[in-house]
């Protein structure tokens, strides 16, 4: 079954049966009944292939719409060309001295006995085409070869639009699905969103499926994401035999329902125009309703609506979908629906204010059910009839920037801010990276303004946060300050939000979490934007995470959840997910994290962030850690990055892998910043993250000066939503060993017990491992204890890097058999029970076991009995 029987499976199935009884001398008439364009005669096609391979002879006739059309006529094309026996002549009507009524059954008696004895030597497939144009005549025959066909190796194979009385296999439009494979099979790189487009135009129409397809390919564009379609050329003709036959009245009815929708409301287009004419529409296939709710109709195919509308004349056009307008508001139309048709109307300066009042109305529903995108549609509708409006276009940007549409945002920005002044600087709030240098062009515009102290503070706020984000920290710090001071004189709590955002982005949170929490609170609790509450209830987490206060970081994240819901922005979704994901690592759970990070990822791709795919590979870089998963990382990754952050995450993937060449380049170049690092969230982690590499790889000096800038630190996590590295004790006192300093110790026994409080099983195995690294030698027995336990949890949780880890520092000095012998002992068997067991003298038995004692580091035979890992 080739492409053009997508979707025909039962049909060709019943086909083939019918088939099959006819051969076997149970014949029978069959009509495929459908639509123009359903598909019919390719299902004929396909039954005519597969008759013929069977050995049936085919006579195929067709119907003729034509007044002229003689008696009989599909059946006399179908003779035509018939074997010996089966003429034409058989349908002769001009038998002398009969009736005309004898004469018909005379010619149709003799053609039914004809093809029954022609069906005696080889079995008959008589294909009629178009049997609703079919005359009496023709019907008679069929009727009267319908009662013989039973005995008979015959099988009649008709098509119609309409019921005929005999067996009927309707034919369906295909579904969503069929048409997905349509185009798939056209073509394998089809975009997946042209299947709902084209299923909605064509109805599952066939035949307006492969000439949209046809026209998609021809275009180009059935390998780009969905869009509008226009009505094909060669549907014109089809679409317009559809409606041709219809009165008058019914056409321009169907036309003004075209102006109105795919969905009609009956009451509404009564307001309009006559509905008498609807039963003819439905009567004809134009228009379908549904018994249950009659009081509305729809079109049976989307292109059938677009060619009638596309009918209607520019004046008509314009004054159909004013009346609509008008009926829909007094019926209780929804805003979207009137918007549209006054948009459609205006043509002059009234019907364009009414159309910007319809849009602006629209656009603040949208708004309230937070659908900013709809939003920003209408907005768009409404500037293209008032292009001058600075207000409208001061709208749409902060719709967009709430969609995530920064570029619209920007845009719109940049083109009212001379007019408007500070608004416009402050739309697109709270991101930097790319969007860093026009959003400072925008603040120093607004700030070359007239502007009261709350406006300026605002804008300097704004300004401060850019710099910080733009490197310049000394001068971010500085309008900072000078922003608090001017929100404070306004008394304007909007200004001192505004101002708390930018000291919290020129400072660094491990200077003072205390600070941070106390930001956050005014942040969240002052009267100001929204997106006010959404950063504060970001550092608050991000807070909670370095003091490892996981229960109200759960609490604040429960927060941030009813915040999301109530705002319906991307980026507050991002958030939130990154949160989940920050947290699902913590507590070991990896493939969760994976999850909530690749959807954070997808969410912020929609939002048109730069920097979310950043802080996405800084988390996988975290979450390798565990896993040792590094394939997500490309050749030359990041290597062009000049931001310390993003050196310093090169020299962790780096140590991951075990590259020592990596390690040293990025060691070496972050040597040169590291005195210039500014005052902000990222200077902690790129100083602690320095000095781990540097001990990694050797450098040691590097590693002394990172140690001493972050011994102050020794109380915190290396934890955020961007990336959790565990707490910065384990970092110290990894490096204090690589140095040879006495408190590594005391940093990696403190390590163990923040990790025990604060219940992340994946970094409390790190812990372990280092710190039983560092008693090795000094403490082998409590080394190993720790190492045992590490890798009990690294293979639970499913850490194959941590599991290796702790694996190596449990293997000991012990020879095979020293191994076999310790395992006994460990057992609880005596001396000389072990020499019976081992063939062997209890003297020598004890010589091990003195050896074993010594190489272990463990006092008597009770504690080695305690080490579980030498039991069998």
């Amino acid at each position: 079954m080739g492409v053009r029987l997508v979707g025909r499976v039962a049909e060709v199935v019943a086909l083939d049966r019918l088939r099959a009884d006819a051969e076997q001398g149970t014949g029978a008439v069959a009509v495929l009944v459908g639509e123009a364009g359903i598909g019919k005669t390719a299902l004929v096609e396909e039954a005519v292939d597969r008759a013929t391979a069977a050995g049936f002879t085919v006579l195929t006739g067709r119907a003729d719409p034509d007044e002229g059309a003689p008696s009989f006529w599909p059946w006399l094309t179908l003779l035509a060309g018939a074997p010996e026996g089966l003429t034409p002549t058989l349908l002769e009507l001009s038998g002398a001295g009969e009736s005309a009524a004898v004469a018909r059954f005379r010619a149709v008696r003799a053609a039914v006995d004809a093809l029954c004895a022609a069906a005696a030597k080889r079995p008959l497939l008589l294909v009629l085409e178009d049997l609703h144009w079919a005359d009496d005549a023709s019907l008679a025959l069929l009727t009267a070869l319908g009662r013989e066909v039973g005995a008979a190796r015959i099988l009649v194979l008709g098509t119609s639009r309409t019921p005929m009385g005999f067996e009927t296999l309707a034919l369906a439009p295909w579904d969503q699905a069929a048409v997905a494979g349509f185009l798939a099979a056209g073509d394998p790189a089809a975009h997946r969103s042209w299947a709902a487009v084209v299923h909605r135009l064509g109805g599952g129409n066939p035949l307006y499926t492969r000439e949209l397809t046809r026209l998609l390919i021809r275009e180009g564009r059935l390998n780009r994401p969905a869009g509008a379609v226009g009505l094909p050329d060669g549907l014109r003709p089809v679409v317009a035999r559809r409606t041709a036959h219809l009165s008058a009245d019914c056409r321009h009815m169907l036309a003004v329902a075209a102006a109105y929708g795919s969905e009609i409301d009956v009451a509404v287009l009564e307001q309009v125009v006559s509905v008498a004419p609807l039963a003819e529409a439905v009567a004809a296939g134009v228009l379908a309703d549904d018994p249950w709710v009659p009081s509305r109709v729809r079109f049976g195919h989307e292109l059938v609506r677009q060619a009638l509308y596309d009918g209607l004349g520019r004046d008509e056009r314009i004054r159909t979908h004013a009346a609509l307008a008008d009926a829909l508001g007094q019926h209780g139309g929804s805003v979207a629906e009137i918007a549209r048709h006054r948009v459609r109307a205006a043509a002059d300066a009234a019907s364009r204010r009414a159309a910007v009042e319809a849009c602006v109305t629209a656009a603040n529903a949208a708004s309230r059910a937070l659908d900013y995108s709809e939003a920003v549609r209408w907005f768009g509708h409404a500037l293209a009839n008032a292009p001058g409006d600075a207000t409208l276009r001061l709208r749409r940007a902060e719709a967009a920037y709430r969609d995530g549409q920064l570029d619209v945002a920007l845009s719109d920005c940049e083109a009212v801010v001379d007019e408007v002044g500070a608004p416009a600087a402050l739309v697109i709030r709270g991101f930097g990276g790319p969007l860093g240098p026009a959003l400072l062009r925008l603040c120093e515009r607004a700030l070359a303004a007239d502007l009261d102290d709350g406006d300026r503070a605002k804008v300097l706020a704004q300004y401060a946060f850019l710099l910080a984000e733009d490197r310049d920290p000394e001068r971010a710090g500085r309008i900072s300050r000078e922003a608090m001071e001017l929100a404070a004189a306004s008394g304007r709590p909007d200004a001192l939000v505004a101002a708390v955002h930018a000291r919290h982005e020129t400072m660094d949170p491990a200077d003072d979490l205390d600070e941070v929490l106390e930001l956050a609170r005014l942040s969240c609790e002052l009267p100001g934007p929204p997106d006010a509450e959404l950063w504060g209830r970001t550092w608050r987490l991000d807070a909670c995470l370095a003091r490892g206060e996981l229960a109200e970081y759960d609490a604040e994240t429960n927060r941030l959840a009813a915040l999301t819901a109530r705002l319906g922005w991307p980026v507050a979704r991002w958030h939130l997910l990154r949160a989940r994901a920050a947290r699902a690592l913590v507590a070991g759970r990896l493939g969760a994290a994976r999850e909530l990070a690749e959807e954070a990822r997808e969410v912020a791709a929609r939002s048109q962030d730069a920097s979310a795919p950043y802080l996405y590979l800084a988390f996988l870089s975290g979450l390798a850690e565990f896993t040792g998963d590094y394939s997500w990382v490309g050749e030359g990754w990041l290597d062009a990055e000049e931001m310390p952050i993003a050196i310093a995450q090169l020299g962790l993937i780096a140590m991951g892998r075990g590259d020592r060449e990596g390690g040293i380049t990025a060691a070496r170049r972050l040597r040169g910043v590291l005195p210039r690092l500014p005052a902000d969230g990222r200077r902690t982690f790129v100083t602690v993250v320095t000095g781990e590499v540097a001990a990694w790889v050797g450098e040691h000096d590097l590693a002394a000066e990172c140690y001493a800038r972050m011994e102050s630190r020794a109380g915190i996590y290396l934890n955020s939503m961007s990336s959790c590295h565990g707490a910065v004790a384990r970092v110290l006192g990894t490096i204090a060993a690589v140095l040879g300093r006495p408190e590594a110790s005391a940093h990696l026994d403190r390590a163990v017990a923040m990790e025990e409080r604060l219940g992340a099983p994946g970094y409390l195995a790190r812990a372990q491992i280092a710190y039983a690294k560092q008693l090795r030698t000094s403490d082998p027995r409590r080394s190993r204890d720790l190492a045992a336990t590490a890798l009990a949890t690294a293979r639970r949780l499913g850490m194959p890097v941590v599991a290796a880890a702790a694996a190596e520092l449990i293997k000991d000095d012990l020879t095979a058999r020293e191994r076999e012998i310790a395992a006994l002992v460990a057992e609880g068997l005596s001396n000389r029970a072990v020499a019976e067991r081992l063939v062997l003298s209890e003297r020598t038995v004890e010589t091990h076991v003195r050896n074993i004692l010594g190489k272990l580091g463990v006092a008597n035979r009770a504690e080695l009995r305690a080490a579980s890992q030498y039991r069998h």
